[in-house]
């Protein structure tokens, strides 16, 4: 059980993803994107996501990638999960599409809360 959600920019089997497995709503996930955006990630390399994965499990579960939050690729990801299916996301970090929804949207505004939060903690990557 948990509020499951993948974010990918593409669906290819070996692009990569990350697996959230708690806070997965659109709330969170909108968050989280401007939290990156705002701390200049993007992209859509593996390098890009594993930086993405890292601040998220650092800097807003308290934990390490691997309990929370999984980098994969999408291929081995969750993507049906039930929950919140999955968000393919632009280079840009913006939401294009979403697929495997089965549930009305879970949207009560504290993205920007979450990202606030997140872009306090977590250093700024400049590339």
């Amino acid at each position: 059980m948990g509020n499951r959600a993948v974010i990918t920019a593409s669906t290819a089997p070996d692009a990569p993803s990350i697996y959230l497995h708690w806070n997965g709503g659109r709330d969170s996930v909108e968050g989280f994107l401007k939290a990156a955006r705002d701390l200049s990630i993007k992209g859509t390399s593996a390098e890009s996501f594993d930086r993405f994965a890292h601040v998220l499990a650092r800097h807003f579960f308290g934990c390490e990638v691997g309990h929370n939050v999984y980098r994969q690729d999408y291929g081995s990801a969750d993507a049906d999960n039930w929950d919140n299916g999955t968000y393919v996301i632009d280079a840009n970090f913006k939401i294009i599409d979403r697929l495997f929804k089965r549930h009305g949207e879970q949207y009560g505004h504290k993205s920007a809360d979450i990202a606030a939060d997140i872009t306090a903690r977590a250093p700024i990557f400049n590339d």
